[in-house]
């Protein structure tokens, strides 16, 4: 676990839901639960400032973080993949993406497999899901709009589908991922004590986050028998609740601990898919005790 993705796990985990700022030190004591040090947490900040994703805010000798636009927009993007529990309906489309962009520009293939595409082909990708108007932002994003023509086929045929999810996507190696996460998780005994609660909680939810780069989060359709994903979510809710209320507890001693005057943003905060996302799980927004 490196410093800067286990701030993006912190943030969306745990900042966000309760307001969206923290103040350096609560941030440092809470990396600090994970073995990081203050000085690999600051140059971690600096870094993620530095690529848009948060700011500081001054207040005399205090610095506080905040996510900046794009960085809760990505959070909320990532946030509804983090926490399903069940794989999305689907319509019957393929959408394909024909061009050669892709398949030369590694910064472009990855927004897409973020996005749950998967590669056909060197010019072709495929994503069974409705991407609305994202799709269109991240082409804009990365200068690819005028070369990828967008094509949407709706010609029902089992047997295609089967090869196309077979070409597009290695599901044998992500059921052997999930299989691995239940390994890690479905055991583990919950600890009460706050401090190793909210350890465990960010870990746990970190760990749950490499899915994002792995599964595109196929409809129940498409998938094939004895797939383990729901398992696996399964195994997540079950100790991500477990430990919601140490973990709570911990950050709220902490935050409170820090200098007064923190920006809260709660009203806002509960009305984003993020907190949308945590309901699917039957958890709570954060209000803190």
């Amino acid at each position: 676990m490196r410093a800067r993705s286990a701030l993006f796990t912190l943030f969306g985990d745990v900042i966000r839901p309760a307001g969206g700022e923290a103040w350096l030190s609560t941030l440092t004591a809470c990396m600090g639960t994970l073995g990081f040090t203050p000085e690999a947490t600051r140059t971690a900040l600096h870094r993620m400032a530095a690529e848009g994703w948060v700011e500081p805010r001054r207040a005399g000798r205090y610095a506080a973080y905040r996510l900046t636009e794009r960085g809760v927009d990505r959070l909320e993007e990532a946030a509804a993949r983090i926490y399903r529990l069940r794989a999305a309906d689907w319509d019957g489309r393929w959408r394909l993406l024909v061009g050669p962009a892709p398949a030369r520009r590694s910064d472009l293939a990855r927004a897409l497999q973020w996005m749950g595409f998967g590669q056909l082909s060197p010019g072709t990708w495929v994503s069974p899901h409705e991407h609305g108007t994202r799709l269109a932002t991240v082409l804009a994003e990365h200068g690819a709009g005028a070369a990828l023509r967008f094509v949407t086929t709706t010609d029902a045929d089992a047997e295609r589908d089967a090869q196309i999810v077979a070409s597009a996507w290695d599901l044998g190696g992500l059921n052997e991922a999930h299989a691995a996460f239940i390994r890690r998780w479905q055991h583990v005994e919950p600890p009460q004590a706050p401090e190793a609660a909210f350890a465990t909680r960010i870990r746990l939810v970190h760990d749950w986050r490499s899915f994002l780069h792995l599964d595109p989060g196929l409809p129940a359709a498409l998938l094939p028998p004895h797939w383990l994903g729901d398992e696996a979510a399964r195994s997540f809710r079950a100790l991500y609740e477990a430990v919601e209320e140490p973990a709570w507890a911990f950050y709220d001693t902490l935050a409170a601990a820090g200098p007064p005057g923190l920006r809260a943003r709660r009203a806002g905060a509960q009305a984003r898919p993020f907190a949308t996302a945590l309901h699917a799980l039957q958890t709570r927004t954060h209000t803190p005790a």
